[in-house]
């Protein structure tokens, strides 16, 4: 609503002015005004009156975004004759009674990216989420599901990987979580066991009571966030960035999640939501604090879920809190300064029907605090000055145990290289794994921003840097040799490992981004074009981006966009735990440990990661979209190409060592004497972390919604994600030959074959149907996802080794392999994996229904049914003899929500 007037202030010559005000004709203090050609934000004062000079917005018509908490956006554009008549802006509240209210996401070109997709407050109140994990599952391509809330949950962006641990952590790990402007890490998360023993993906800490889930792990050390920890209901709006990001954003290579959070004088809102045994409730309040104070925003959310109604022995809880305090120190100088505080702890208890008294739990709590200063300038060169900085500290205790039956064993506890007596200890002992961390990251951001004009082309241009500390201060692995873990190799076992003794993380970048809109063939064109110097972990790397948009018509506009980005390894990855290989040479046990022997050499394995790269990424965008008076659609092809990330590669490792005999002594322990004699130790793995993993992904995005219908109240929405991804493992494989092959004196003692290679398409369709009633504030969803197609292959390996490594570790080329080479020929069925595929043998639709109903603006209930028509498609797997379902039965849960 905009209403022309001058009853508030004189004209300013030469100047863009307004009064933001609400319903009631009360000013909104602290409203956003955006700019849209000129990417210049501006805030109301107390007053609600802002104020933009001619210099800033240049000479033509310009483009208003006006919003704030709780209100419903206005956009309008404003003619250049019509700056010098202050106008006044009406802010409606946001409700389901307005006629044009927005209850699904949209994707459009914004700042950041061509092809960003939208979820504003209404969109995610309408998804009833538990957390940011509920709200994208709601992204093309991703699986419709019931809240879970029981393991840990990564963002996945344009890649068809699901199912393999490393690629989905390389790909989650390059997703950027920013909140209110600040990126969120999880670079100084150390909460794994030695990766030497378990590799990349196989040390976090498990449930072994449930190892059946397909993702049991409670931690998530080498991806990206767990995003069930973040709560939905502080949240304003969330943009997702699947293609190029501007050059503003670093440390990624699969996309941003860019989320605000609600700022500024707002009602208090009480939200309680109930799904099972999952129960969640929120407090929140904006207070306006009186003239020049601003406005303090306080939040709360607590959440309770238990795995199984029936019992508590499995359950998730959260905590989190924050103060967000904004206010106008001067008319141009803005400050926001945020405290938050989390706590989540998932707990497996001991069953009392358990004889292995199973426990397992992960702790982790954060506090965190973040302030950001923006400067508005009259200068031609210089219009606004924005600097940031954040500071967050966390405490993660990671713990799992199981009681131990088994015989008498030797133990040996040195963490250095050596040979010595070990022990002897009972077999019957509670097995710990026991991790304590404490995080800790800074981040500094400054950003200059400028516009101008060279001739008819107008450009915004931003210069700015960051800078990135992360470390680690916990205790770290706390293992005790005398009670070793329960899944430790019989020749190694974990050692204490500290975190803080361990280097920080340092990382800088740089970057300068040029927005600039010109004419072209009378066509509106707009270069959103960057560069990105960023050195990370020591490695430095230069990337250009640029989007480019071009307006064929009113109606349809051409996107393209391209771009390269990079994500430094964490610190898990930097430092992994060294491996240490405990070889028993004599092992003389007479059931009285004071009168036996254990002799054991320990060989400590440490890998130098100082010089691990950067992942790389690679992306090209092109699309195409139609703005319709009745529909909109759009539809985008990408490539993108993924380098040097990160995974773990199987070593073998030969040992030679003396050997010994002994004297046994009556009533003592034996004497021990060395023969003279050596002997070769075989078949020691361990792993080391690489850059060898890689990705290619091809996909396609087609989306399609209708404005609502009037004579039915109903619009509908349709997107079909067709994605395709193949994975390879640039290392290789290395098996030991049988050791009958080696006491022939054949000269191939490990054969080197081609690593891991697979491919993987994905074909979803997804199709929702919003019936929107404002005069009675209803909204009825109903959602379907059609899944076309699920098919993952497994590429050909033949089998045919293409090297081998002699007993003393010489390498040597297989040119062709023949399987009657005396010294080699047997090597070939060590690895020989045919071809497979699994994929449904037929399309299968899930149906979800979401209802909502508000009543005086005050209050809303809301209910959801997952797969309310309980469709539960099975396909019978002869071969295995086996049944797959893919649906989960029919889970329903609803929510109540206060203002007042």
């Amino acid at each position: 609503m905009l209403i022309s007037t001058t009853s508030y202030a004189q004209t300013i010559s030469g100047s863009l002015s307004g009064k933001v005000v609400d319903t009631e004709n009360r000013p909104v203090q602290y409203a956003s005004v955006y700019v849209n050609e000129r990417e210049i934000n501006t805030y109301t004062t107390e007053t609600g009156i802002f104020s933009l000079r001619q210099s800033q917005l240049g000479d033509e018509p310009v483009t208003l975004r006006i919003s704030f908490v709780g209100k419903q956006t206005i956009t309008k554009t404003i003619p250049k004759e019509a700056w010098n008549t202050p106008q006044i802006f009406v802010l409606q509240e946001l409700s389901l009674t307005l006629e044009n209210v927005n209850v699904s996401s949209e994707r459009k070109k914004s700042d950041i990216s061509n092809s960003a997709i939208i979820f504003d407050r209404q969109a995610i109140e309408q998804v009833q989420a538990y957390s940011l994990a509920d709200i994208l599952n709601n992204l093309p391509g991703k699986k419709m599901a019931a809240p879970d809330l029981q393991y840990r949950q990564n963002i996945t962006l344009r890649s068809a990987v699901s199912g393999d641990p490393t690629q989905e952590a390389n790909n989650s790990l390059g997703v950027a979580i920013y909140v209110d402007g600040f990126r969120q890490a999880n670079d100084a998360n150390m909460q794994t066991r030695n990766v030497g023993m378990r590799g990349l993906t196989g040390g976090a800490i498990i449930n072994h009571k449930d190892p059946g889930t397909g993702n049991p792990a409670y931690d998530s050390p080498f991806g990206g966030l767990d995003i069930r920890n973040i709560p939905s209901d502080n949240i304003e709006s969330i943009e997702v960035i699947s293609g190029v990001a501007s050059a503003k954003y670093g440390e990624i290579t699969d996309g941003a999640i860019i989320i605000q959070r609600k700022a500024g004088e707002t009602p208090y809102e009480f939200t309680m939501r109930m799904n099972g045994s999952s129960t969640n409730y929120s407090l929140s309040k904006g207070l306006n604090l009186g003239k020049k104070a601003g406005a303090l925003n306080i939040s709360m959310n607590y959440l309770n879920s238990i795995q199984d109604p029936r019992n508590s022995v499995k359950n998730y809880r959260r905590i989190n809190g924050g103060l967000m305090w904004s206010v106008n120190m001067l008319s141009n100088l803005r400050n926001t300064l945020s405290l938050d505080y989390s706590y989540k702890k998932d707990n497996s208890k001991v069953d009392p029907d358990d004889n292995e008294q199973r426990a397992t739990f992960s702790m982790d709590r954060r506090l965190s605090v973040t302030n950001r200063t923006s400067l508005s300038l009259q200068s031609p060169y210089l219009k606004n000055i924005t600097l940031g900085m954040s500071f967050d500290k966390g405490y993660s205790n990671s713990y799992t145990q199981s009681q131990l039956n088994k015989a008498v064993e030797g133990v040996a506890d040195k963490d250095t290289t050596g040979t010595y007596e070990g022990y002897y200890i009972p077999g019957n002992y509670l097995a710990i794994d026991h991790i304590i961390g404490e995080p800790y990251n800074f981040s500094a951001n400054l950003s200059l921003d400028n516009n101008f004009n060279t001739g008819a082309v107008k450009h915004t241009v931003s210069l700015g840097g960051n800078f990135y500390v992360a470390g680690n201060s916990g205790q770290g692995v706390i293992a005790d040799p005398k009670f070793p873990g329960a899944n430790t190799d019989r020749t190694k076992s974990e050692r204490p490992y500290n975190f803080d003794l361990q280097n920080n993380i340092l990382n800088a970048g740089f970057y300068l981004q040029d927005k600039a809109d010109y004419l072209l063939f009378n066509h509106l064109l707009t270069t959103n074009a960057g560069i990105r110097y960023d050195l990370q972990n020591g490695s430095a790397s230069v990337q250009p981006r640029i989007n480019l948009s071009y307006q064929l018509s009113k109606t349809w506009s051409l996107r393209a966009a391209y771009g390269l980005s990079a994500k430094a390894p964490g610190m898990s990855q930097r430092y992994p735990a060294p491996t240490y290989f405990d070889i028993p040479l004599l092992n003389v046990y007479n059931g009285n440990v004071n009168q036996s022997l254990y002799l054991v050499h320990t060989e400590r394995v440490t890998h130098d990661n100082s010089k691990l790269k950067p992942s790389l990424s690679k992306q090209l965008e092109l699309g195409a979209s139609a703005n319709y008076s009745f529909f909109t659609t759009s539809v985008y092809g990408y490539i993108k190409k993924n380098r040097d990330g990160f995974t773990s590669e199987k070593n073998f490792i030969q040992l030679v060592l003396p050997e010994y005999s002994y004297t046994p002594v009556e009533g003592g322990k034996p004497i021990y004497q060395a023969t003279g004699n050596y002997k070769r130790y075989t078949g020691l793995t361990d792993n080391a972390i690489t850059n060898n993993s890689q990705s290619d992904n091809y996909g396609i995005e087609l989306f399609f919604s209708t404005k609502k219908i009037a004579a039915i109240q109903t619009s509908f929405n349709m997107n079909t994600s067709v994605g395709y991804s193949y994975y390879k493992n640039q290392g290789y494989e290395i098996n030991e030959a049988g050791i009958s092959f080696q006491e022939q004196g054949r000269k191939a003692w490990y054969g080197i074959f081609k690593a891991s290679e697979f491919s993987q398409l994905d074909i979803t369709t997804k199709i929702s149907t919003d019936t929107h009633i404002p005069k009675l504030g209803f909204v009825v969803s109903v959602l379907a996802d059609i899944y076309w197609k699920n098919r993952r292959n497994s590429l050909g390996r033949t089998g045919e080794p293409i090297a081998y490594l002699d007993k003393d570790g010489g390498y040597h080329a297989i040119e062709q392999f023949s399987p009657d080479n005396y010294d080699y020929g047997f090597l070939s069925p060590f690895s020989a994996k045919a071809n497979s595929s699994q994929s449904p043998p037929f399309a299968y639709v899930n149906m979800s229904l979401r209802i909502a109903k508000e009543v005086k603006k005050k209050f809303r209930i809301s209910v959801y049914a997952y797969n309310f028509l309980n469709l539960m498609p099975k396909y019978y797997n002869p071969i295995a003899n086996s049944f797959t379902t893919y649906n989960n039965p029919v889970n329903v849960g609803g929510e109540i929500a206060f203002k007042f």
